[in-house]
């Protein structure tokens, strides 16, 4: 049996994440490339708990080890096998100026300055509500993004569970939206939010605290052109966000933006999210940037399932988070969700670990 193919299954059995033989070739292909074990869950993009158990397989078939600073590195036999088969290093071809988003953050300038000095104060990511803020320069390309797709001026827009990340502040402060209001479980985002507002005088945004598992009032529901979610990737966390977020809107023709990583579910759960988009909710994909959001590290990493499970002690130096940026749009005949959930499972399962 191909080795490759054998890993594949040996990795699938013992930690319930859909895996296949090519993304343990991604995973040779990304230590090709660099030894940090980070770098390489970012350049494979499959989630922790297999890239782990796929490094720790290849190690104990010979083809890897760890040295003394800890980097991952090919042996002889590695050299070998991957020459045999003609895997090579990953070449990055995106853009630098734009971080491969295709929307530069400084085509604002201003707005980039004054969200740069405001998020300064921000608090701090904390695990218990799974957060984990992404780059200023990413908080704006969202902003810029929404803005040349139609999603921004005289809108009213729902930003929903994903304050750590200030999107909702950044909108608000293009004063350029009809209305923006901005609800989190986490109270010190809220008031840290409100107060920003009324120093402003941005007087069409607010926020409020709301946990996502409850189900929204009948004056949300319905009521907003555009909604900005990024969701924990749980089934019950995607149907809160997500299913939650579509019902806010007012008609079809309306979008929702949200990020999806490969580093906390699998490309086989990316393909039941979207099927549950397009068969259950009756939206269309309009956009996947993949890379788009880049996810500063966070504090609280020495705690997760990922430090725990990685088969090096090194914390992560650079940026190795990351996730797509989707953009949806509603047809005729979308359908609202608004159920409560009961779902203990909400932050973490078998392909989750950052939590």
């Amino acid at each position: 049996m191909d080795l490759l193919f054998r890993i594949a299954q040996e990795v699938q059995k013992e930690t319930k994440v859909r895996v296949h033989r090519r993304n343990v070739e991604k995973v040779l292909s990304a230590v090709l490339t660099t030894g940090d074990f980070w770098k390489i869950i970012d350049l494979s993009d499959i989630p922790v708990p297999a890239a782990a158990e796929i490094v720790r397989r290849l190690i104990s078939e010979g083809v890897l080890f760890i040295d003394d600073s800890e980097n991952i590195l090919l042996t002889q036999k590695g050299y070998d096998l991957v020459s045999e088969l003609g895997i090579a290093s990953i070449v990055d071809h995106s853009c630098r100026a734009c971080e491969g988003r295709g929307y530069p953050f400084y085509s604002d300038k201003d707005l980039y300055r004054t969200f740069v000095e405001i998020a300064r104060e921000r608090p701090s990511p904390i695990r218990d509500y799974d957060q984990g803020a992404v780059t200023p320069e990413t908080t704006i390309a969202r902003v810029l993004f929404m803005d040349s797709r139609g999603d921004l001026r005289n809108k009213e827009i729902m930003v929903m569970g994903a304050e750590d990340d200030l999107t909702g502040l950044a909108v608000a402060l293009t004063r350029k939206a009809k209305r923006v209001l901005v609800i989190d479980i986490d109270e010190r985002l809220i008031d840290f939010d409100n107060r920003v507002f009324r120093e402003l005088g941005i007087d069409n945004a607010e926020a409020m605290v709301w946990d996502l598992r409850n189900p929204f009032p009948e004056e949300m529901i319905g009521k907003f052109d555009v909604f900005i979610t990024d969701p924990p990737e749980t089934f019950a966390a995607f149907r809160a966000f997500i299913g939650r977020g579509i019902a806010t809107l007012k008609e079809e023709g309306c979008a929702g933006y949200f990020g999806l990583t490969l580093r906390d579910s699998s490309i086989f759960r990316w393909k039941e999210f979207q099927e549950t988009l397009l068969n259950e909710y009756g939206v269309v994909i309009t956009d996947i940037i993949q890379d788009f959001n880049h996810y500063m590290n966070w504090e609280y990493h020495p705690e997760t399932k990922a430090a725990r499970i990685a088969p090096v002690k090194r914390e992560p130096k650079e940026i190795w988070y990351r996730s797509a940026w989707y953009r949806i749009e509603t047809l005729p005949g979308f359908k609202r969700w608004n159920e409560p959930i009961s779902d203990e499972v909400f932050y973490l399962d078998e392909e989750g670990s950052t939590t």
